[in-house]
């Protein structure tokens, strides 16, 4: 087998990775219990919005404001995807792989930018439904309500994708210092993080949020030239980090 094809195989298994299997151990509360309250949170969630959308007191755009905590839950997930090695207390077998830990580091960083896109795909397709079947079903919305919905949902979550490469590659460095002669940096990187997410917030492009908060036919792609060139600075910024990530695995691991 070539060695790209090794690689996709080291992507593939962090992909598929279920994560702490000692923390699934320790949780008492079985899965199909879990799945239960999941689904009666779903049915509040849809009960309690078709109630305002029936009283015609519902901005469809809002909705997307329940997503707003999902740069933070991605910031997690790059860490997890890490620090579940030393959880399952399967880091020696992992960097005793026969592969560059830059091949290591990066296929966990790749797993975890393709993890976050399915999740964005099924949140868009899950509420673009949910505006298509209120705008069908209710007489005070039409497929313009719809259409804006999901285009103000389009903006958002490209913004969120094409930034999710730097975002897991500062997960990565956070969980990976903990565990090398750096370890006092990881407070200090979870701060910066933190933080971080703030600015991203304050600093992104206002038009987007206005499409959240008004009900009109939403603009595809509002962005200014500021936006691509952040983005391109923002890939260089995290493939430096994945480089630095893979050189403290080597170089300045403390186990």
């Amino acid at each position: 087998m070539n060695s790209s094809g090794l690689f996709k195989d080291l992507i593939r298994h962090e992909f598929r990775n279920k994560g702490s299997w000692r923390k699934q151990s320790r949780n008492r509360l079985p899965r199909s219990w879990r799945l239960v309250y999941f689904s009666l949170f779903l049915i509040a969630a849809f009960a309690i919005s078709l109630y305002f959308a029936l009283h015609n007191q519902l901005e469809l755009t809002r909705l997307w404001y329940v997503t707003l905590g999902l740069p933070y839950m991605i910031v997690f997930m790059g860490v997890g995807m890490l620090r579940r090695e030393w959880e399952n207390d399967t880091y020696g077998w992992w960097l005793t792989l026969p592969y560059p830990r830059m091949w290591l580091i990066s296929a966990k960083w790749i797993a975890a930018i393709l993890q976050t896109i399915v999740v964005i795909l099924l949140l868009f397709v899950v509420g673009s439904l949910y505006a298509l079947f209120i705008s069908s079903t209710i007489q005070a919305y039409t497929f313009a309500d719809a259409a804006s919905f999901m285009i103000a949902g389009l903006n958002w979550f490209v913004m969120i994708i094409a930034f999710t490469p730097l975002v897991i590659a500062l997960g990565l460095l956070t969980a990976s210092t903990k565990y090398s002669t750096l370890r006092p940096l990881s407070p200090i990187l979870w701060i910066l993080l933190m933080g971080g997410g703030s600015v991203f917030y304050w600093s992104g492009d206002q038009r987007i949020y206005e499409q959240f908060h008004h009900v009109h036919n939403g603009q595809w792609f509002p962005f200014t030239w500021h936006f691509p060139v952040a983005v391109l600075i923002s890939w260089v910024a995290a493939y430096a980090l994945i480089r630095l990530n893979a050189y403290l695995l080597e170089k300045k691991l403390s186990i």
